[in-house]
């Protein structure tokens, strides 16, 4: 097996262990008991968002590594450590745009704010704004428009959101190794604009 293939392989995993855990569950209100488990159940599932990142991170250098040899050294992919910003840099490279950068953005914050605030949205998107986004759909799910928690609000992860994010990494590793292997096939030194034969 390559690293390319041990690191999609780890990713495909957590994804999977995610699905089956059923992170995201309702917490019973106004208890010390319930406050107690809920600042550790936001903190568990910031936590599993950060694997997922950080497995993500490893797939897009092995992804890069396989491309192109050459890429490995340069300070934009190994050592850069926001993954949103290392995936735009890999598609930037190859010449394909990045639509998935945004998300991968609001994942992030969604992170941060379970992790560091409790849940409660501190930070809005914009200086001056008074709204976050997070990296998964709103209510009604339409797979498009992600959904918005305004400033104070607790921020509410559901088993589905938690499934909608995990496919959004699936499908960000099957382009990652699908299109590096027609890269190679391809015997192209550096990829155009929409990558074929």
């Amino acid at each position: 097996m390559t690293r390319l293939e041990t690191a999609s392989a780890a990713l495909a995993r957590a994804t999977d262990f995610v699905r089956a855990g059923r992170l995201a569950t309702d917490i019973p209100e106004c208890t010390l008991g319930a406050d107690i488990s809920r600042s550790r159940h936001t903190r568990m599932i910031a936590n599993v968002l950060r694997e997922l990142d950080c497995l993500l991170s490893i797939l897009i250098d092995e992804t890069a590594l396989a491309i192109d040899p050459e890429l490995e050294p340069r300070p934009a992919f190994g050592r850069q450590r926001n993954t949103a910003n290392k995936l735009r840099n890999l598609h930037t490279t190859l010449r394909l745009s990045t639509p998935r950068h945004d998300r991968l953005r609001a994942l992030g914050k969604a992170r941060d704010c379970l992790f560091h605030c409790a849940g409660i949205v501190r930070r809005p998107d914009a200086r001056g704004g008074n709204i976050m986004t997070v990296g998964w759909p709103g209510f009604p799910a339409d797979g498009l428009s992600l959904r918005h928690f305004s400033l104070g609000e607790r921020l509410v992860v559901k088993a589905v959101d938690l499934e909608n994010v995990c496919d959004f990494y699936d499908d960000i590793a099957s382009e990652l190794v699908m299109g590096t292997s027609v890269m190679r096939n391809c015997g192209l030194d550096t990829a155009p604009s929409t990558p074929a034969c």
